[in-house]
């Protein structure tokens, strides 16, 4: 998209791209594991996302 008098900013998936690479040299890690989880309930979703959560918060001795 081109705004004429604007800033013409990245697609949003090259924008994204960037973000990913961002926080992946930061963390030293992804935002999360990758794949597709399916969950039954939010419940369940909140257990797993604190429990990955806590793995990637350890420091990896």
């Amino acid at each position: 998209m081109k705004v004429i008098g604007g800033r013409n900013l990245p697609a949003p998936g090259e924008r994204f791209d960037r973000l990913q690479r961002t926080s992946h040299q930061l963390l030293g890690c992804g935002v999360g594991p990758k794949g597709v989880f399916r969950f039954k309930t939010f419940e369940e979703f909140n257990e797993w996302k604190m429990q990955t959560s806590l793995r990637r918060a350890r420091p990896s001795s």
